[in-house]
């Protein structure tokens, strides 16, 4: 068989070689591209997963480091409710009565408006350090005056 098809290509003009040449090269990069393609699509996948895991296992291993088991019971403000948390602890840090809207019993959205930025740091950081509500997602924009600032904030209860 391979000497015939040999003589076969070797019977061609110069010309058709040629183009039976690149067609067979135009061939065999694409049935390449069409195999190699998904194999490395899939590597790429699979190497953001391993990445996404190993920053999900090093945040696990820190919160276990933070919070022991059983902390959560312990922690001050554990009998009171999410609502009554945040806005007491607003009011000691000058940030008056924010807007809140819950999002599930341990989840809630709060908004500021023309909040000093320090204060709201230091609020968030007596959230985690006293009650253990950690800061889910933030988003701050300036107010007129320096210093101030605009924002959403959503807390969850560990």
């Amino acid at each position: 068989m391979m000497a015939s098809l040999k003589s076969w290509f070797y019977g061609l003009q110069p010309r058709e070689r040629w183009i039976a040449a690149i067609g067979i090269v135009v061939a065999i990069l694409i049935v390449l591209w069409g195999a190699l393609i998904p194999l490395f699509d899939q590597t790429a996948a699979l190497r953001t997963a391993v990445e996404t895991k190993q920053r999900l296992a090093v945040d696990v291993s820190r919160i276990e480091g933070v919070q022991p088991s059983g902390v959560a019971a312990t922690r001050q403000g554990a009998d009171q409710s999410l609502l009554v948390i945040i806005n007491s602890t607003a009011a000691s840090h000058g940030l008056g009565n924010p807007r809140t809207r819950a999002d599930g019993p341990n989840k809630m959205d709060v908004t500021l408006q023309g909040a000093s930025f320090d204060s709201i740091v230091a609020w968030l950081v007596s959230l985690h350090s006293g009650y253990g509500i950690d800061v889910e997602s933030a988003s701050f924009s300036g107010a007129r005056q320096p210093g101030l600032v605009n924002g959403q904030v959503s807390l969850r209860r560990l």
